[in-house]
């Protein structure tokens, strides 16, 4: 059975065992395909562990509970642990060959932007089809770790976390930006992991500030009552940038317009453009359902925000689309192309933003 929407509670540990127990079959498809995919022979496996587990060890000292949680993934999965850490750290080993694909688009708005004044953002989350599976791929955990503090994590079955938001009114998105900069550091999945666990954008800024980045990342942090803001995240420097009423963000560098471009998107510029002038045409009457429209948008397709395989790139597909409205704590995210699938609607038991 393909789970795509799971609650869990308790301990980190407890948590993991959970999401490793309903997502078993998920996991073991995502961990096939990923291993398919990279092809390594038994040497390159051993040595990407060994780097592996010097991620690892950032990961406890920067964010131990992600440890925890994925310790429990792998319980109650019954997959070795090592398994699971081949997947925490999946996204880094893509920069190591340049397996990049075209990758996501997103948008933020607020203010004189929005309809109400409220705080809307969104993003697709575009990947390889040869290396996700789309069909058992995508699944959204809410979790609950105590009485007044719940999120909702979009994620790869098996991976911490790759988008959400929580209760408190903080949501967080991010998109693949590369200046060739690498270091020893935490994981992308397990920054975005801690970042939701942030109850504020003052928060979550601190903590991208205080840990050492592995790989470049763009992370897009909106919060229901202290705006928007945009951090290009390098292992040699962070870059941020707080925008008056609009955000948006493609996989080129915004903000460190000094920083060169290695690998890249070849369709980045144009998705950004379209992305661009759809929310500019939109400003101060954007709510959620335009939101969802400016995810289906085909302009300059095929290079456009609502990512099909075309002749360019034939593998290339947007896997989900999701819409955050931090006026209402809501979650909308449609399992695939939002020009063709629903919306499921996700809610918390309370609101506090």
């Amino acid at each position: 059975m393909i789970h795509r929407y799971i609650q869990v509670t308790g301990s980190s540990f407890d948590r993991g065992v959970a999401i490793g127990q309903v997502l078993k079959m998920q996991i073991e498809t995502n961990l096939s395909s990923q291993k398919l995919f990279y092809n390594d022979p038994p040497e390159i496996v051993v040595k990407w562990l060994e780097k592996a587990q010097i991620y690892l060890e950032y990961t406890e000292k920067f964010a131990p509970e992600v440890v925890a949680e994925m310790r429990g993934v792998a319980q109650g999965s019954g997959l070795d642990f090592q398994e699971i850490l081949y997947l925490y750290t999946i996204y880094e080993r893509s920069f190591f060959d340049e397996l990049i694909s075209d990758k996501c688009t997103s948008f933020a708005a607020q203010g004189n932007a929005t309809f109400d004044g409220s705080v809307i953002c969104g993003q697709t989350n575009d990947e390889r089809l040869d290396e996700y599976r789309s069909e058992v791929d995508c699944v959204v955990h809410h979790v609950e770790v105590d009485s007044d503090f719940e999120s909702l994590i979009y994620s790869h079955p098996g991976i911490p976390a790759y988008m959400g938001m929580n209760n408190y009114g903080l949501a967080v998105m991010w998109t693949y930006i590369d200046n060739g900069q690498r270091q020893a550091g935490i994981p992308t999945a397990g920054i975005i992991r801690e970042l939701i666990n942030k109850k504020s954008l003052k928060e979550a800024r601190e903590y991208l500030y205080s840990v050492p980045h592995a790989v470049p990342n763009q992370f897009s942090l909106s919060h229901s009552v202290e705006g928007i803001a945009s951090f290009e995240c390098f292992p040699n420097k962070i870059y941020a940038h707080e925008p008056a009423d609009v955000m948006i963000h493609a996989n080129h560098n915004s903000i460190a317009l000094e920083e060169p471009e290695e690998g890249g998107s070849k369709t980045s510029h144009a998705r950004f453009e379209a992305m661009e002038a759809i929310v500019n045409e939109n400003h101060g009457i954007i709510d959620v359902q335009l939101g969802k429209q400016f995810l289906a948008n085909h302009r300059n397709f095929p290079k456009s925000v609502c990512n099909h395989p075309s002749p360019e790139h034939p593998l290339s597909k947007s896997l989900a689309s999701m819409i955050f409205d931090l006026g209402k704590g809501e979650m909308h995210l449609a399992f695939g192309n939002a020009c063709e699938q629903p919306f499921h609607t996700y809610r918390f038991k309370q609101w506090f933003g």
